[in-house]
């Protein structure tokens, strides 16, 4: 796709926007209009009217909007109200399965009762979200749970299947997320048998699609999106051609998550899946006739070796390691074990084949053993060579092309992944050949008020983009619009930079951050949030915390305890501290005096040991760019956003934010990073920033 030049005149300010909105006799914006007459609790935001046309523009001309809508803008129904408005099929990706759920279940209800629409919605998940009625019948048949525990969740499994509608598990409360009973009770596209499945026509997957098929409005996630665009399988791919707009929302995170799926990966856990399914169907369908144990033992046993292979590194850096080609290489028995592991999957499909006329499982199962042959023999070997011919040096290079091998390394999992360095030709291309309307929105998608980083990783270039088969004069432009959020941060914050003793690389530095988070958090009111960069960093802060604080003070740590229940616990408690590293940097939402204080431990930097961070700033600096400026920075700049933007949800919300890594005001590049928050109003002391809460605790400032 060679668009034309850009022309930066199309990249618009909300204040610019709203002076067309304003011009309008608006029966629906109105602070008489519909919106608020069916939703006492809205109130108008000129930047959501803005955004709300800026959308019915792109959807009437099919075109291409980015848009950066900050905190408090009300993008949802300002993306919502004009694509329910147009009255065709709308599709609506966020980024994780609990937006999702809040889109579904809360947010587009809201903007069809604001309407007076009744329009058919559903919400479409991945496979292992919904219950298989197959292998839940197989998982009471075989009866080989480990633990009591796992017998009762296999019971609420049942139980839940019986009674539900839709079987998506997001509706069965108390079921951890890790349960080793999920992977048993739902399907995969490795080992779903389609329509030769006995209960095809109860399976709750197709019924999610056909329900899909037939809605006005679907909302799936990114994930969900990215995987059936790469392999065409769970049903977004049918939906696609008959839909007028596509919304993006939390785009951030489009070029990240775009990678994982347009790329290849093989793991311990799809061996041990492949291992006993083989297994179970063997002795039910062919008994006898092949060691179906041995073979399933065997496999299990080669994948378990190639991971402890792995371990070492893995156990020196306390948690999940990534290591690349060549360090796996360089691993001490590595080839042996990922040779075994090849040929433990022969040996099973030799057995497989022999039996594969008893049941139509068994031409699964073949087919699975020679996919991860593929796999393994493609990310140990190169495309070439695996392939049978020659492995030249390219191949031989990981990442020297666009894309990179690397290892995942856990405590108990291993994959192996090939993963391209970008998006960009991939999703550009995905634009150019649907003409609809695609709405990319997020509140953190702009550095240095431009939208050129964004551009770049989605591939759209620094110019607009023309939709194949338009006619060049009258194709639809690519669309900027920034959306400022209407919180007064001024007189809602503070953000404290400490000047002196917080550098990140002093062994201290965890310690210090500890103790100057316990003495805000004993002068705070509310909830507190400590962010770390590091799982080894959270470890440290959370053990010094609970040292510091009194004994009564509750100090959640992420990893402790699922997820959900960390946040429920974290929302009962009025003055509890949760610490945390990636996974709630962002899509966590406390407002109010739940959370009243945000400490992250140093500058979010992806660390450039990396497989996927390094092989990025090399194509850069072999590009005669500079990686730290034209990726680690702005990554950096976007995190950053993200774990500043837990602070303040509302128009009452306030607190403090406090930055412990000197070089955000010591530095021309930190003071970048400074520029691209929110505008907090800075304090030059811990003592500064320890009043404002004082304040707040007294019933002053916003009481």
């Amino acid at each position: 796709m060679n668009p034309p030049e850009h022309d930066e005149g199309h990249c618009r300010h909300a204040d610019e926007a709203a002076d067309d909105v304003r011009a309008q006799d608006d029966p629906l914006w109105g602070a008489q209009g519909l919106l608020a007459a069916a939703l006492p609790a809205w109130r108008e935001r000129p930047g959501q009217r803005a955004l709300a046309d800026a959308v019915r523009q792109a959807i009437e001309r099919r075109g291409i909007l980015l848009a950066e809508a900050g905190t408090g803008t009300g993008k949802t129904l300002a993306y919502l109200v004009p694509a329910l408005l147009h009255g065709e099929r709308v599709i609506v990706s966020t980024a994780t399965r609990a937006l999702q759920d809040q889109l579904y279940r809360k947010d587009l209800p809201l903007a069809c009762q604001a309407l007076g629409l009744q329009v058919r919605r559903t919400v479409l998940k991945g496979r292992a979200n919904y219950v298989c009625h197959y292998r839940l019948k197989r998982a009471q048949q075989d009866g080989q749970l480990e633990s009591r525990r796992a017998v009762q969740e296999l019971r609420q499994v049942v139980r839940f299947a019986a009674a539900s509608a839709d079987g998506d598990l997001s509706g069965l409360a108390g079921m951890d997320e890790n349960s080793a009973v999920l992977p048993l009770v739902t399907s995969t596209r490795d080992n779903c048998l389609g329509s030769e499945c006995p209960d095809f026509r109860a399976c709750f997957v197709m019924k999610a699609r056909r329900e899909a098929l037939a809605s006005d409005v679907v909302v799936v996630n990114h994930h969900l999106f990215f995987a059936d665009l790469a392999l065409r399988g769970d049903g977004v791919a049918e939906l696609l051609p008959a839909a007028t707009t596509v919304v993006l929302d939390e785009a951030h995170q489009l070029a990240d998550i775009g990678a994982q799926f347009l790329g290849s990966a093989v793991g311990t856990a799809q061996a041990q899946e492949l291992a006993r399914d083989a297994q179970a169907c063997g002795l039910q369908h062919a008994r006898g006739l092949a060691d179906w144990p041995m073979l399933a033992a065997a496999l299990t046993k080669a994948a378990r070796d190639l991971r402890l292979c792995a371990a070492g590194p893995s156990q020196a850096r306390s948690g999940p390691a990534r290591l690349d080609w060549a360090q796996a290489q360089a691993l001490p028995g590595w080839s042996e074990a990922l040779r075994a592991w090849r040929e433990q999957l022969e040996a099973l499909l030799g057995a497989l084949l022999h039996v594969e006329e008893a049941a139509p499982e068994f031409t699964r199962l073949a087919e699975r053993c020679r996919e991860q042959q593929r796999l393994l023999a493609t990310w140990q070997l190169g495309p070439h060579d695996a392939a049978g011919e020659p492995a030249g040096a390219e191949a031989a290079a990981p990442g020297a092309a666009d894309s990179v091998r690397w290892l995942d390394v856990g405590s108990h999992h291993l994959r192996l992944l090939a993963t391209p360095l970008g998006i960009g030709p991939a999703f550009s291309t995905l634009l150019a050949e649907r003409a609809q309307a695609w709405v990319l929105v997020s509140a953190t998608l702009t550095l240095d008020g431009s939208f050129r980083y964004a551009r770049a990783r989605l591939g759209l270039g620094d110019s607009s983009v023309a939709l194949q088969g338009a006619d060049e004069a009258q194709a639809p432009r690519l669309q900027e619009l920034r959306v400022p959020s209407p919180f007064d941060y001024a007189a809602q914050t503070r953000l404290l930079v400490p000047g002196r003793g917080f550098r990140p690389a002093d062994p201290e530095h965890s310690t210090r951050v500890a103790e100057l988070a316990a003495r805000l958090v004993a002068v705070n009111p509310g909830g507190s949030f400590v962010l770390t960069t590091t799982l080894r960093a959270m470890g440290r802060i959370a053990a010094r915390l609970r040292e510091l604080l009194p004994p009564g003070r509750t100090v959640l740590e992420q990893g402790s305890e699922p997820k959900a229940v960390l946040l429920q616990r974290f929302a009962a408690d009025a003055r509890a501290v949760l610490v945390g590293s990636h996974s709630f940097w962002e899509g966590v939402d406390f407002p109010g005096e739940q959370l009243t204080l945000v400490v992250i431990d140093k500058l979010p930097f992806a660390p450039p040991d990396d497989p996927l961070v390094a092989a990025r700033l090399a194509r850069l600096e072999a590009a005669g760019r500079s990686g730290f400026m034209d990726y680690s920075l702005p990554q950096a700049a976007l995190a950053l956003q993200q774990g500043a933007g837990r602070l303040v949800r509302g128009e009452d919300d306030w607190g403090v934010l406090a930055v412990c890594d000197q070089r955000l005001a010591a530095t021309g590049w930190g003071r970048r990073l400074l520029a691209s928050l929110p505008p907090f109003r800075r304090v030059e002391t811990e003592e500064q920033a320890a009043e404002f809460l004082r304040e707040h605790a007294r019933g002053g400032p916003g009481h």
